[in-house]
């Protein structure tokens, strides 16, 4: 399968992740050519330094993994540059072009995110809206933004403090909140997994005929999450 999309990054992060979510293999050549398209994304348009939409991206929704839509420009553009930053640095290419980009933008990232600790109603390890906060922690847990940890734990007890006793957060979308959480080490994440588990588990045994790609994922990581829980 080819999983670059020269005419949008929206698709060519939810490819690869895709991959990665069902340990699919892309080839060497392949990874060299998304990390290639990625970083030429590191322009003016960008968020923070980060890696744009293509202009084809900019006139759509953003459909998160999970099939969530994003529809505010600023959350497309933040949360696909956070996105995008940790594929990238998944792909496990260490040359220089690539650690440069990934360097401008975890600076860039962190200037706008202490900016925005200025302003009283943001707390430490979240950023902007709950949404936008989700894509940050993804891009933490992939070693991002100097692989802090102490954003990421802090990032973590504000979604605890979103509990609403049903196995969700309230304001967050819960299918790419799971989703994110699934991707966290398991030693950080698992309170709030072991919290969701009751509903996970309800969500995986609903049966639904014609799949959508969505569903195929969601079920895979309700999958995951209830096989970490109950190993543990």
């Amino acid at each position: 399968m080819n999983y670059l999309d020269t005419n949008s990054l929206f698709r060519t992060v939810d490819n690869v992740s895709e991959a990665l979510l069902f340990g699919f293999d892309i080839e060497v050549g392949e990874k060299a050519a998304i990390a290639d398209f990625i970083i030429s994304r590191q322009n003016n348009d960008a968020y923070a330094g980060t890696f744009a939409p293509t202009e084809n991206d900019s006139k759509q929704e953003l459909i998160v993994f999970t099939g969530e839509r994003i529809k505010s420009r600023a959350g497309r553009y933040h949360m696909i540059g956070e996105e995008a930053s940790g594929i990238l640095r998944r792909l496990d290419l260490h040359d220089e072009k690539t650690d440069n980009a990934l360097r401008k933008a975890d600076d860039g990232l962190k200037k706008q995110i202490n900016k925005s600790l200025e302003n009283p109603r943001y707390e430490y390890g979240m950023y902007c809206c709950k949404s936008c906060s989700c894509a940050l922690w993804i891009n933490l847990a992939s070693g991002g933004l100097d692989n802090d940890s102490k954003m990421l734990k802090a990032g973590l007890n504000y979604l605890r403090k979103h509990r609403d006793n049903k196995g969700s957060w309230k304001g967050f979308p819960v299918y790419y909140t799971l989703y994110v959480l699934n991707e966290i080490d398991f030693s950080l994440a698992k309170d709030e997994l072991k919290y969701a588990g009751f509903s996970v588990e309800r969500k995986y045994k609903k049966q639904k005929s014609d799949k959508s790609k969505y569903d195929l994922r969601r079920d895979f990581i309700y999958e995951q999450i209830l096989n970490k829980i109950n190993n543990d």
